[in-house]
């Protein structure tokens, strides 16, 4: 293979790879459009299997129509995430203070 042959094999492989990419990217663009135009209701309802219940801790968080979690249930879901990391990383340090101190 001469060496103009290999770089316009080079190049074509390159804009190929390019034209994807932008293809994906206007596809994801059009389907973040259509989402926001059109978007899906969701109705908060109370679990029923097993598999819910755990999703959902028991029924404390909002479950959706759609088998997931609403907007409202994962914002309490992390609220109650963050209180109990919060209250873990408090513990640990009076633990450490406390060794510290007294050893």
């Amino acid at each position: 293979m001469s060496l103009k042959s290999r770089l316009n094999n080079w190049v074509s492989k390159r804009n190929a790879k390019t034209d994807v990419e932008e293809r994906l990217r206007r596809r994801k663009e059009v389907e973040r459009q259509y989402a926001k135009t059109h978007p899906e209701k969701i109705v908060p309802v109370q679990p029923e299997y097993e598999q819910e219940f755990k999703l959902t801790h028991n029924g404390k968080f909002q479950l959706g129509s759609n088998g997931k979690l609403t907007r409202e249930g994962l914002i309490h879901r992390l609220k109650y995430r963050l209180n109990i990391a919060i209250a873990v990383l408090a513990i640990l340090i009076i633990i450490l203070y406390l060794y510290f101190i007294f050893l």
